[in-house]
């Protein structure tokens, strides 16, 4: 499997692990961003949960992505009050919006060492129709109280110190982002669960999950673990373990490259829709470029395609997108590429599923994971106490009428 930029630097010591123990209170299965936010609150709360994953610290999307801390839904916000209905999208771009801040306090609280940069998100528009689309969206945005800003090419062009390329038409600014690595940011958020303390069980995979009276019984391949309660956060797997989301919940190839250092040019993190399905990066305190997306050249959009190999059409087109956002970076060398298993559904919100008492599920990001994960594993950690399933995560719900198998 190829190496992530954010596994390749993570330059920290392996985890603690123990064992697979017979019985725990509460274990929360997968170590990505949901999960190890998760675990923290929990941890906080005193009650000691059990991480396990079948590999470790952002095995999946949450260590294959593009590092962006940015506020907002998978969708444009257009799209999305289109999608869920006007007042549907408002709670659901402040909950992200609170997601995002939450997070932040999250990183400053711990002193999680992620290189977290607040110097928002610069989403460029290529050419006119572009320029209206974001004009529009940044109109509905502020309507509905939301930070963001519209910018002509000049005002765009001050916050990179490379010429844009010609086709660059002005940018959507969008303040409430910013950028980590995010290997070290997963990573800090279970060291700091564990100071708290809880406990985590590496290459356990969780392969059925047996509904008693009382109790839980996690069927792992290390052997079973009664449990009073459990979340699952494995996102593209959920479908794995819970025949009832693989029908909703779809894993989808997404693939990065990583340029060889350049001088400084742009602090804030950037997107482009140069495909229908969206680029995305950032330059890193390093100098590299990276640089993910263009997902639409691929055979189906890389549905259903796992992840661990790259495209050569792919990277090809992000190579080709990477030179027409920024025209002196064309050609530059390519020191690496990955891909990352991305979890799609079909209206493009993640699903919270509470299908048995003790048991919550989440999964389904759609790329848009980072903002989330703060505040619902917030919300997680205290339904899995209470039994009642959160009402700000209601929009989130399996039995939605926007969600289509």
């Amino acid at each position: 499997m190829l190496l992530s930029y954010w596994h390749a630097t993570l330059n920290q010591p392996p985890l603690t692990g123990i064992d697979l123990p017979p019985t725990a209170g509460i274990v929360v299965v997968g170590a990505g961003v949901v999960g190890a936010a998760t675990a923290l609150w929990l941890a906080r709360a005193g009650l000691k949960p059990l991480i396990i994953d079948r590999y470790g610290p952002a095995a999946g999307a949450s260590g294959n992505n593009g590092g962006i801390l940015a506020a907002g839904l998978a969708e444009n916000y257009l799209a999305a009050t289109a999608r869920y209905g006007a007042a549907t999208a408002r709670d659901l771009y402040a909950l992200s919006l609170a997601g995002q801040r939450l997070m932040v306090e999250l990183i400053q609280q711990e002193q999680i060492e992620c290189d977290l940069r607040l110097h928002g998100n610069l989403n460029l528009a290529i050419g006119e129709a572009q320029l209206t689309l974001a004009g529009a969206t940044v109109a509905a945005l502020q309507a509905d109280g939301f930070p963001a800003q519209l910018l002509d090419r000049d005002a765009a062009q001050e916050l990179v110190s490379i010429p844009l390329g010609t086709a660059v038409s002005g940018a959507r600014f969008n303040p409430a982002a910013g950028t980590v690595h995010s290997g070290r940011l997963v990573y800090g958020l279970i060291a700091a669960a564990q100071r708290y303390g809880a406990q985590c069980s590496w290459g356990v995979t969780l392969q059925r999950i047996v509904v008693t009276n009382n109790s839980l019984r996690l069927e792992t391949d290390r052997g079973s673990i009664e449990v009073a309660a459990a979340i699952v956060a494995v996102n593209a797997w959920s479908g794995d373990v819970l025949p009832e989301l693989a029908q909703q919940i779809q894993m989808v190839r997404g693939q990065m490259l990583c340029t060889a250092p350049v001088a400084p040019f742009i602090a804030c993190g950037f997107g482009a829709n140069l495909t229908s399905t969206g680029e995305y990066g950032q330059q890193v305190p390093g100098g590299q470029v990276l640089f993910g997306g263009c997902r639409a050249i691929a055979p189906n959009n890389d549905v259903g395609v796992p992840a661990g190999e790259v495209s050569p059409e792919v990277q090809g087109a992000l190579e080709t997108g990477l030179g027409r956002l920024f025209p002196t970076l064309a050609g530059i060398t390519i020191e690496r590429r990955w891909s990352g298993a991305m979890a799609f559904t079909s209206d493009y919100l993640p699903i919270v599923y509470h299908p048995y008492s003790g048991l919550f599920a989440v999964g389904g990001f759609s790329g848009h994971g980072m903002p989330f994960a703060a505040i619902v594993g917030r919300y997680l950690a205290e339904a899995v106490q209470t039994g009642i399933f959160p009402n700000a995560l209601t929009p989130l719900r399996i039995d939605r009428p926007t969600l289509q198998t």
